[in-house]
């Protein structure tokens, strides 16, 4: 014959286990951490200098949404697509980390980024970005 109690106190230990892991999953885990602040570069804002530029005259994509607010849309992107350039043409020993970038957006089309060179105090790279068509429009070493 089976014992009961046993078969009994086994289920009710299986059935508080579950209960306390449902409880501790549930509210317990459920608290998000803070996300970290940015680190890599700060954005200084928006810019108006000149006259607005001319549409472009194509479509970038098929997309509406990609056409609508550009291949570029923030400044995050326009980190990622500099340093990558700042990599693949300096090296990444070249460019000084430790200085936060520097972004930002001139005519509501042009992402302006700014870098300082390693070892070399008074240098400065200046990357300029469509935020259009994703073009790099003007790439420059300030010595």
């Amino acid at each position: 014959m089976i014992n009961t109690k046993s078969l009994f106190i086994k289920v009710a230990t299986l059935l508080a286990i579950l209960i306390c892991g449902i409880v501790i999953g549930r509210f317990l885990l459920s608290t998000k951490a803070e996300r970290p602040k940015n680190t890599k570069y700060v954005y200084d804002g928006e810019v108006k200098e000149g006259p607005p530029f001319a549409p472009l005259g194509q479509r970038v994509s098929n997309f509406k949404h990609i056409n609508r607010v550009g291949v570029v849309p923030d400044a995050a992107t326009a980190y990622e697509i500099a340093n990558a350039v700042l990599i693949a043409t300096y090296g990444k020993d070249k460019i000084n980390y430790s200085e936060l970038f520097s972004i930002q957006l001139r005519n509501k089309y042009i992402w302006t980024v700014g870098a300082v060179a390693q070892y070399q105090p008074f240098w400065f790279y200046n990357i300029e970005i469509d935020k259009r068509d994703g073009c790099i429009i003007h790439y420059t070493l300030y010595k």
